[in-house]
């Protein structure tokens, strides 16, 4: 969703950003009604915002697509072993990692709210940037994973 928000220059929801002019029409909230209404709400109430994400407003011209998308999204956010600080950490790092403007602005604003500190904040930025960049310099290579502890490796290519 990142990635669409991105590509689309939709509006980051919690940082001023005048060059980030939508490429498509936002779904406006106070237009809305029914399922679509209700749906916005909840999104709202889930994030705290005042309104939805810019991404569901983005979607909401497809109110079925826009419901199916946010029922997986509350379902990974809600459920589980992890903590939702935690999945909001790792969505933070993986926008990090992928340069997604968007969703640094939108994770990052979401575990500062869930408890993110600063400590917390410095140590997401040092592992994100060192597995990153140990990542590319691997893909870069073309180095094949060599550690399997406990696994069973591989076989030889005939």
């Amino acid at each position: 969703m990142n990635g669409v928000a991105d590509g689309l220059r939709l509006p980051l929801d919690f940082t001023p950003d005048p060059t980030r002019i939508p490429l498509v029409p936002l779904v406006d909230p106070t237009a809305t009604e029914g399922p679509v209404k209700e749906l916005f709400a909840e999104i709202a109430e889930f994030f705290a915002m005042q309104g939805p994400p810019n991404a569901y407003r983005a979607i909401a011209h497809d109110p079925g697509y826009a419901a199916s998308h946010w029922r997986y999204v509350r379902h990974v956010f809600s459920g589980g072993k992890l903590p939702r600080l935690h999945k909001s950490i790792i969505a933070l790092a993986v926008s990090m990692a992928s340069r997604s403007a968007y969703g640094i602005d939108f994770h990052h604003r979401e575990a500062r709210r869930l408890g993110l500190r600063d400590e917390g904040m410095w140590e997401l930025v040092f592992v994100t940037e060192q597995f990153n960049a140990v990542n590319k310099i691997g893909d870069c290579l073309h180095l094949e994973p060599d550690m399997y502890v406990g696994l069973n490796p591989p076989r030889a290519k005939a």
